[in-house]
């Protein structure tokens, strides 16, 4: 029995110890794993650097020359404000909601989390949060949402950390620009904006508990959406009692904002403007500062841009073409015969052309002139002659269908609106304003290749004897030609370098009628340098750059090269002065109304593929081309004149809304000379001459007298028009300067 029963002894204690072993290995697995979780958790935490460091993403924001908003650069839309800048009204609707012991605790709320505890306990269900305000800013800073143990643990630790680093003062603001608040909104700064159009140091007690209440459940809650009107109701009233019992209102203030109406008065962003200028700023400073700096920075990018003038230009630039592309429809609806196709007839098709178009795309995708072919597009380039500032860009219809910026990448040929640097050259190379030379037939023969070319004029007409001004004033083709060959190709491309051009320019007879290829921003730049005295600026669109702390971090120095000489400069702006005022370039002021003092030249290709002007002011060059770009014809007529000067002049009139009116100035820094012209034998007129007209040459460049005119030469009075001079209506095509 004893036996027995010391046998059962052994075999408990054998047992216990068993347990005692399983306990004890249990416990120290149990440790281990705790110790070796905590390790871990401890590795991962942010480094005290970045705690003591919090930089949330700011948006960018792009400002126009008038400090206007045009457009923001983020990846979170977030403004950060300072706390004094935050109404106390918005802090405690908040705290009383999120976080009633915000002030009293050390980071955790370990009377919420038991009380949480409780409830999930209660509700089976995970429907009660216990973070603080603290932890839900280290959320937001360096966790994602997703629920783990892991993830809670160190959310716990890392806001115990932030309570060492910051005041509660200091987290509170760090919370109040980091939160999510719908709608892509991040911080109540831009929330505010975005719920209300307001300023968020504007909220009011209603708008401030509404606020506080999307916290929970940004989309939920959003007041913006009809359907979350109850619930955000709801939601409201609940802020709002959490304030009336931690005393920061009274019972009637819960009673009278709660039987509010909830308030919405949702912001429609206007930032959306010149989207090719703002693609070529993303280009800019992506490359200089990186992608994270641009959309996460806070930068504020003040640009060179003028608002109104591009809104007039855009504006311009869509009402012509939809006026120019009636042509082209026709263009197509005729050689296509379209109507047939679909069953209508001509005027049903040309009266509800885009309709019937897109309802019947797929039967003329496959058209070899399918109107796709045939879209206009246009550019338009405008520059601070002495600067570079760029005022004004268009790089085409719609940015939303091309990005290709027609202005900085579309290579086109600038027909007749190449002219002046071919006459520049002249000026250099024997040649004055009043050099006559015969209009007539010319032949080019090509002797490498054995082919000939025969030029003609626009009108195909030939106008006999004119001066170097007349023929560069009805924009001759064949007094070009025959002033290059004599010039030589090579002397017009030296000056093209000098002035900017970069891409295919052959030095060949063609170039006369302008067969090279150039951007909307090497013509306007060029121009530049004729309205600036020869001297060019560098293009750009950045004025400076500052960081989020308001410290400017990039600042445009300007940049300007002598490329001409200004006599010379000087002289090219009086011969296109007579472009604007009586030559082909005339309908800026008699249609247009444009009556500042301007020079400039129009521009049309072979077969009207191209329409160009190009002119200045002595305060802003601006460029247009229209066309298309497969280079078709825009049809009969479309010329420079009618193709581009209908953008450039709204455009320039806008530029020149707030500018005083200058005048271009001649010879002021030497190296012109004005003399009296005989309109008969173009040389320097005596007193003998009939009708003298004023001219102006380079200096040492003046014509030989005039031998017409003499004390032998006999006058005949017998003609009253021949003794007086012509009259005012009569066509001369030698006379000069107007003043």
């Amino acid at each position: 029995m004893e036996e027995t029963q010391d046998k059962k002894q052994i075999n408990i204690t054998s047992i216990a110890l068993i347990a005692l072993v399983v306990i004890c290995f249990f416990a120290a697995f149990v440790v281990s794993f705790f110790v070796i979780f905590m390790k871990k958790a401890y590795e991962t935490l942010p480094e005290p650097q970045e705690l003591a460091d919090i930089q949330p993403s700011l948006v960018s924001k792009v400002y126009a020359s008038d400090g206007s908003l045009i457009h923001e650069f983020s990846v979170e839309r977030r403004f950060w404000v300072p706390l004094d800048s935050i109404p106390d009204v918005l802090v405690n609707a908040v705290i009383s909601i999120e976080d009633k012991r915000f002030y009293s605790h050390w980071g955790v709320d370990l009377i919420r989390i038991l009380g949480a505890m409780a409830q999930n306990v209660v509700s089976r269900e995970y429907d009660q949060g216990a973070s603080t305000l603290t932890q839900q800013l280290v959320r937001n800073v360096y966790f994602t949402r997703k629920k783990t143990l892991s993830r809670k643990v160190r959310e716990i630790l890392t806001a115990i950390q932030v309570e060492k680093y910051y005041t509660k003062e200091e987290i509170i603001e760090l919370y109040l620009n980091t939160i999510y608040l719908g709608s892509g909104s991040y911080g109540v700064s831009a929330a505010a904006q975005r719920y209300f159009s307001k300023n968020v140091w504007e909220l009011n007690l209603n708008e401030a508990a509404v606020l506080a209440g999307v916290i929970q459940l940004p989309e939920y809650y959003r007041p913006d959406i009809e359907k979350n009107s109850e619930r955000i109701t709801v939601r409201r009233r609940s802020v709002l009692r959490g304030m009336q019992r931690a005393g920061f209102i009274s019972q009637e203030e819960f009673e009278t904002t709660d039987a509010l109406e909830i308030p919405s008065n949702p912001f429609v962003s206007k930032t959306e403007r010149a989207s090719y200028f703002v693609e070529q700023i993303r280009k800019e400073l992506e490359k200089k500062f990186g992608t994270n700096t641009l959309y996460n920075g806070g930068l504020s990018i003040y640009t060179t841009i003028d608002p109104l003038a591009q809104l007039a230009a855009e504006a311009a630039m869509q009402d012509h073409l939809v006026q120019l592309q009636k042509a082209q429809n026709r263009y197509f609806v005729d050689k296509a015969a379209a109507y047939k196709l679909i069953g209508v007839t001509r005027s049903e098709m040309m009266d509800n052309f885009s309709a019937l178009y897109t309802a019947n795309e797929d039967v003329f995708k496959n058209l070899p002139d399918s109107i796709k072919l045939r879209r206009l597009e246009a550019s338009v380039l405008a520059m601070d002659v002495n600067t570079g500032a760029v005022r004004v860009m268009i790089g085409g219809r719609d940015f939303s269908k091309s990005r290709f910026n027609r202005a900085l990448q579309g290579i086109r040929q600038p027909g007749s609106s190449f002219k002046p640097f071919v006459y520049a050259a002249a000026m250099t190379n024997g040649f004055t304003p009043a050099s006559v030379v015969v209009d007539r037939p010319v032949t080019v023969i090509d002797e490498a290749r054995g082919d000939t070319w025969r030029p003609e004029n626009h009108d195909r007409e030939f106008y006999g004897e004119m001066t170097i001004r007349a023929a560069l004033r009805k924009s001759v083709n064949l007094i070009a030609v025959q002033v290059i060959q004599a010039v030589g190709p090579e002397k017009v491309v030296e000056v093209a370098r000098k002035m900017g051009f970069k891409n295919r320019i052959y030095p060949v007879i063609a170039l006369a009628m302008g067969t090279c290829e150039v951007t909307n921003l090497e013509m306007t730049r060029a121009y530049c340098a004729f309205a600036n005295h020869g001297v060019m600026p560098e293009p750009y669109f950045v004025e400076r750059v500052l960081d989020r702390n308001r410290k400017i971090i990039f600042e445009n120095e300007v940049k300007t090269n002598q490329v001409i000489e200004p006599a010379l400069a000087e002289l090219m702006t009086s011969l296109m002065q007579d472009v604007v005022l009586r030559g082909t370039a005339a309908s800026i002021r008699s249609e247009g109304g444009f009556l500042r003092p301007a020079a400039g030249k129009t521009g049309t290709t072979n077969n009207y593929t191209d329409a160009w002007f190009v002119g200045y002011t002595p305060q802003i060059a601006c460029g247009v081309w229209v066309g298309t770009d497969r280079g078709m014809p825009m049809g009969l007529g479309i010329t420079g004149s009618r193709g581009a000067i209908p953008i450039w002049t709204p455009t320039m009139k806008s530029l020149h809304r707030n500018l005083p009116e200058e005048n271009f100035t001649f010879g002021s820094a030497g190296g012109l000379q004005r003399a009296e012209i005989c309109p008969v034998s173009h040389g320097t007129a005596n007193k003998y001459c009939p009708n003298p007209y004023a001219e102006l040459f380079l200096s040492g460049r003046l014509p030989e007298e005039c031998s017409v005119h003499t004390t032998q030469s006999k006058r005949d009075t017998s003609n009253v028009l021949d003794y007086f001079g012509t009259t005012p209506t009569q066509k001369n095509t030698g006379s000069g300067l107007m003043f």
